[in-house]
Formats: C-alpha cells, sequence, structure tokens
C-alpha cells in the first residue's frame, strides 16, 4: 500500500465506506474519491468504486490512523507549564468522575481550556461553557498533569 496522507474529505467518504452506510458519488465528490484511488484504497468497477484487496483488509486500521492525524491536527499541543493548583485538582476530580461545571470551577475549566488539555462545548439546555471536554492530546496526557506539582504563576 503507498505512503498517503488523505484530505479531511478523502476520510470522511472513506469513513463512510467503511461503516457500509450507503454513498453515492456526487459531482463535488470525485478529487476524495480520487484521492482514495491513489492511495490504493479503492478502484473503480465500472460506474462505482469498490475496496481494493489491500485497502478491504486494512479498512479499520487505515481510517483509524487518518482520523487520529485529523483530530491531532486540529489543536496546538497542550501547554500546562502554569497550570493552577485549582486547574489540576479540577482535573483530579474530572478524572475520578466529577464532570459538573459550576460557576465556581468555571475559571478552572477555562484555566484548562486555555492550556489546550480540554475545549468548552455550548448546548442547548446547559448554555455557553456548560460542558468541557478533552482534547485528544489530552486525554492522552492527563496524567502527567494530575501527578506533577503546580509551577508558580509568574507575573
Amino acid at each position: 500500500m503507498k505512503t498517503f496522507t488523505l484530505s479531511e474529505s478523502a476520510v470522511a467518504a472513506f469513513r463512510c465506506r467503511v461503516k457500509g452506510w450507503p454513498i453515492k458519488v456526487s459531482e463535488s465528490d470525485p478529487p476524495a474519491i480520487q484521492e482514495l484511488v491513489d492511495a490504493g484504497i479503492l478502484e473503480p468497477k465500472g460506474n462505482e468504486f469498490r475496496f481494493t484487496e489491500a485497502g478491504w483488509t486494512q479498512r479499520e486500521e487505515l481510517l483509524a490512523e487518518a482520523e487520529d492525524r485529523i483530530e491531532r491536527d486540529r489543536f496546538e499541543p497542550p501547554d500546562a507549564t502554569n497550570l493552577s493548583e485549582a486547574a489540576r485538582e479540577l482535573l483530579r476530580r474530572r478524572l475520578a468522575g466529577d464532570d459538573r461545571v459550576t460557576p465556581e470551577n468555571r475559571d478552572a475549566y477555562r484555566e484548562l481550556s486555555a492550556a489546550r488539555i480540554m475545549y468548552p462545548v455550548s448546548t442547548w439546555a446547559g448554555g455557553p461553557e456548560s460542558v468541557f471536554r478533552f482534547t485528544l492530546a489530552g486525554w492522552e496526557r492527563r496524567e502527567e498533569w494530575v501527578n506533577e506539582p503546580a509551577v508558580a504563576h509568574r507575573p
């Protein structure tokens, strides 16, 4: 299989194919489909495109790698060098299962968001910044910030 980096459009088309969702190739899809053909994942069969043998065999792994790359590219790497003890304590509570966002802990959540460990989500019921979720890199490195002592804030 060739080395390649798929665009987000190609990954979306690939995801639909892997999940078995019925899709028709529209006029806007050919560049994404062509990327999958160029990568050796799909091949034309008449008016349709089907998985190549290698594309079928490696489909789950290839899709997971492409989705992971796209998710990592969404955010700059976390920088927790100036996390306060309050933010670290909130992170500890969060990892223990307490995911409530309250007026009292919202500033600590915002600090985790500024450090790119988490990101805010607004919900219809809860309003702006009513939920905070981990970034992919934030989740993968969560233990290092919980166990590390806080660095004194610089003026």
